[in-house]
């Protein structure tokens, strides 16, 4: 069992690159992985998120407040080839620099059309399962420190190692151990998913958030990957997609609101 919360606070640190691979399985592996993820979201340097309802983009509540910071034209993400405006953030009331609750929504000016979501993950029993682990950042291998940019979707596959009430977490396994398609999170991947798979449903359980450096550096074997528990916050992402005129003067599925909003949505 990793560390809990009290330690993480002073060893983790943002994650900032895309997904990480095995040296010895091909790129393209883990780019067609990527791209049967048609929910996960390009929110830019900024990273990643994934459609949870049709103008509802779930992440990591850093990205979140960069993407409120945000002016203009940069307002927007890109899922499915298409480019949505973004109206409105919301971040974690109990969100803090470094700390817990790294989560954070963004609300679309107009919903997203042929493109189906993720549903939440809203049971306990993530420990052991075998996630899906998806970005757009930067990527290469575990055995090096080199990294390419090119912006392409890529997905990993991963242990869940183990835990707690606020978040996931996942070691990075050189081979022979591991999965498959071991991987990590990379630069520019923080806020992406962890899927996971019951029957044939496809489930988000975690968001990228920080994690531990491996044996050289960030990204590399050894790496233990820090995932914001979606099941802890479901009662809080619910909340805020119900928002309705007690918070903005109109009901979901209205004209689009002001760009330039952003809240700590307390529910």
């Amino acid at each position: 069992m990793l560390p809990l919360f009290p330690v993480i606070v002073a060893l983790v640190v943002p994650v900032a690159e895309p997904i990480i691979r095995r040296a010895d399985r091909a790129d393209s592996a883990y780019c067609q992985l990527g791209l049967r993820a048609r929910s996960l979201v390009s929110i830019g340097r900024a990273g990643d998120g994934t459609l949870i309802a049709s103008r509802w983009v779930l992440t990591a509540g850093h990205v979140a407040r960069a993407m409120a910071m945000r002016a203009g034209a940069v307002r927007s993400v890109q899922i499915g080839g298409a480019s949505y405006a973004v109206a409105e953030t919301f971040v974690h009331p109990d969100w803090t620099e470094m700390g817990p609750h790294d989560i954070g929504l963004l609300r679309l000016a107009r919903p997203v059309s042929g493109v189906t979501p993720s549903a939440l993950y809203r049971g306990r029993a993530e420990k052991g399962r075998v996630a899906t682990l998806l970005g757009h950042g930067k990527s290469g291998t575990g055995a090096t420190r080199e990294r390419i940019e090119d912006g392409k979707a890529r997905g990993a596959t991963s242990r869940v190692d183990s835990a707690d009430s606020n978040w996931l977490y996942f070691s990075f396994d050189a081979p022979p151990s591991g999965t498959n398609l071991e991987g990590a999170p990379g630069p520019g991947d923080s806020g992406g998913p962890a899927l996971i798979s019951i029957g044939d449903k496809t489930y988000i359980a975690g968001v990228s958030s920080a994690g531990y450096d491996g044996r050289n550096g960030p990204g590399s074997y050894g790496a233990v990957d820090v995932f914001t528990r979606v099941s802890t916050h479901a009662a809080w992402i619910d909340k805020v997609m119900r928002y309705d005129t007690a918070l903005t003067g109109r009901r979901p599925g209205g004209s689009s609101i002001k760009a330039g909003n952003h809240r700590s949505f307390m529910g």
